[in-house]
């Protein structure tokens, strides 16, 4: 006769039952800490034009869309006969030179977190306001397969704080976006993250992200693993 208790399934843990359909990542910000390197490319073109750039006006554009940013620029300058589009054709050349020339400045634990979710088969997209040429040079630095999907910003008809770029990823990954983590560091990316019904999982870096429901602040992601996603993601539905 069997033992009894090798016939009965053990309890569910919650990371068991709660454990991440995918984890959707924004890149600039929270992968890696590319910002300086925008704003480096920002003051180098503004100053080509002959005008003046600050801090604060690239703290401003923190997780805008690229053609938003080009627009906020050439206002700021007061250059109405330049196109946003050709000021992000600029912007993006600087950056992708140093991403393929440069080391990339990874955020604090983000590489670690990302290994530990592949060892544990849960798929991970890419989902960012930078466009495809930016997320390639990306992504020919890690190794293959860190990342099953990606969605770029010159991808989407809408750009954060739309949903679409996390309701895109999960569509691509085959997962509902309410049974995903979103990984954000800006109010907009975090505002993409909430209206596509995933949890948010805020990691603040350069601007300050509102607290709403289904969005959790974490000062890092050094440590962060598995069952701590799972967890978040748990208690989030289990209040919902």
């Amino acid at each position: 006769m069997n033992d009894p208790a090798s016939t009965i399934d053990p309890p569910r843990t919650v990371s068991q039952a709660q454990r991440p359909a995918a984890v959707l990542w924004d890149f600039d910000g929270t992968l890696a800490d590319t910002e300086p390197l925008w704003i480096k490319a920002e003051f180098a073109l503004v100053e080509s034009l002959g005008a003046t750039w600050s801090y604060e006006h690239a703290e401003y554009m923190v997780g805008n869309s690229l053609l938003d940013s080009g627009a906020y620029i050439l206002q700021v300058i007061g250059r109405p006969d330049l196109e946003p589009a050709w000021v992000v054709d600029r912007l993006i050349e600087q950056v992708v030179a140093e991403l393929d020339e440069q080391p990339i400045p990874w955020r604090p634990g983000a590489l670690e977190l990302l290994q530990t979710l592949n060892d544990a088969r849960i798929p991970c997209a890419l989902v960012s306001a930078s466009y495809r040429v930016i997320l390639d040079a990306v992504l020919r630095r890690l190794p293959y397969g860190r990342f099953t999907e990606s969605v770029a910003g010159d991808e989407v008809s809408l750009g954060k704080p739309d949903p679409e770029p996390y309701l895109l990823a999960a569509e691509r990954l085959g997962v509902r976006a309410r049974d995903c983590v979103v990984i954000e560091d800006s109010a907009n990316g975090a505002a993409s993250g909430n209206a596509s019904g995933a949890l948010v999982l805020a990691v603040e870096t350069y601007v300050h992200v509102p607290r709403v429901t289904r969005r959790v602040h974490r000062d890092t992601l050094v440590g962060l693993g598995v069952d701590d996603l799972a967890g978040l993601l748990g208690q989030a539905n289990a209040t919902a």
